[in-house]
């Protein structure tokens, strides 16, 4: 199950540049999880303690009561992502779309892989850190395009 679970890993873009070393001691902390269509993966307010990878299928992210879907992430995609810093109550509910594989991989063992091996650890928040960034320029940019906007139609209502 390890093996099959490291060959998995090595094709999730966040974990591009670990050697099969590597891969393998990620998989031995954490475990691959099958969910069905409609079912909840996570629910938001409840304590967040682990992060999930996502190996095949799609999840929709929903934050609030009633909300609509605010994301939709699939294979090669991630979350749960605050849960490698240190567990908190989670800040949306995450639903699978269709067959979902995740790998999740809980704090306890990101704490221990932080003190066996730095290295491994450094080369995924790396990786994190570029993937969260993108997001965050994405959203950027709806933000600027909903400012203007709003300009815009302030202006045009004169």
């Amino acid at each position: 199950m390890v093996r099959l679970a490291a060959e998995l890993l090595a094709m999730h873009p966040l974990l591009q540049g670990l050697d099969r070393d590597q891969l393998g001691r990620l998989a031995r902390e954490g475990e691959l999880e099958t969910w069905a269509p409609g079912e909840e993966v996570v629910r938001q307010g409840t304590l967040g303690d682990s992060l999930y990878l996502i190996l095949s299928g799609s999840v929709s992210v929903f934050a609030g009561e009633g909300a609509r879907a605010i994301a939709q992430l699939g294979a090669g995609d991630f979350f749960g992502e605050m849960s490698l810093v240190e567990p908190a109550v989670r800040s949306a509910t995450v639903n699978a779309n269709d067959r979902l594989e995740v790998f999740r991989l809980p704090h306890v063992a990101t704490t221990r892989l932080f003190a066996q091996d730095p290295a491994l650890m450094n080369r995924v928040l790396v990786q994190l850190v570029r993937a969260l960034s993108s997001r965050l320029r994405s959203t950027n940019a709806l933000i600027g395009s909903v400012e203007r906007l709003s300009e815009w139609l302030a202006g045009s209502m004169l």
